[in-house]
């Protein structure tokens, strides 16, 4: 069983190579990877191996943007000091995903789970889930506070979220605005992202009130929702990846 290690810190990658050891001293280390381009370059020239473990920030950035063209085909072990980047795991062939410093207890675990899969059909979905018990616990309601009542909008209900001044405010299904407080940064990590998109730094939409997207100047597009009769814009930075999420 040949693996490989991607990781940008020394101590890191003795960490994971001792673990690896431990666990089966048969299994190959074949190389110790610390940054994009010396994957990019390794891949080039070898084969896939059985499996990876892989940091997430490294010397030349985050390794999503190379995974995501699909260079390493193998099942990954993400070991990682961040807990924000589980989506991202699950849509590259993560099965497990250690925070550091990573004991052997867990390594262990991922490493049986891994083992167990060697024999079956894989469902990564599945199989992430089950390594870290973890579900998707997204927001479903957001609380509106008035002088005279509180009230409870679905965010399946919710057509945008717009930022003023400080606050939100909330476009329901009838197109009503309801402002409530909030960090747009903060609530955009907590909406479902196969829901929700942030087309520009003040605006958040939902996929499911979509009714029309035309062109818009400067590399823009303006997105008309239902029920609304003000066109939400996408910022020039945002429209690419606007484009490739409603596909």
């Amino acid at each position: 069983m040949k693996v490989l290690i991607i990781e940008d810190e020394a101590i890191n990658i003795e960490i994971i190579s001792d673990h690896i050891l431990r666990y089966n001293d048969k299994i190959e280390i074949v190389a110790s990877l610390q940054s994009k381009e010396e994957v990019e370059k390794w891949y080039a020239t070898n084969k896939q191996v059985d499996l990876v473990f892989s940091d997430i920030e490294l010397l030349d950035g985050n390794v999503f943007s190379l995974l995501n063209t699909n260079i390493i085909k193998s099942p990954i072990i993400f070991t990682t000091a961040y807990n924000t980047f589980y989506q991202d795991a699950f849509e590259v062939n993560g099965i497990a995903y250690l925070l550091k410093p990573i004991s052997y207890n867990k390594f262990s675990k991922a490493m049986e789970k891994f083992k167990s899969l060697q024999t079956k059909e894989v469902n990564w979905e599945k199989i992430f889930k089950t390594i870290h018990g973890f579900t998707n616990n997204y927001k479903e309601r957001i609380i509106i506070k008035t002088k005279s009542e509180i009230k409870i909008l679905s965010t399946k209900n919710t057509g945008a979220i717009l930022s003023n001044s400080g606050k939100c405010i909330a476009i329901d299904n009838n197109g009503k605005e309801n402002e409530f407080r909030y960090k747009l940064s903060d609530l955009i990590k907590e909406l479902n992202p196969k829901e929700f998109f942030q087309i520009n730094r003040g605006e958040i939409i939902n996929i499911n009130f979509i009714e029309k997207i035309e062109p818009y100047f400067g590399d823009r597009l303006a997105i008309s929702i239902k029920n609304y009769k003000q066109h939400l814009i996408t910022s020039a930075s945002t429209t690419s990846n606007f484009r490739k999420w409603i596909e």
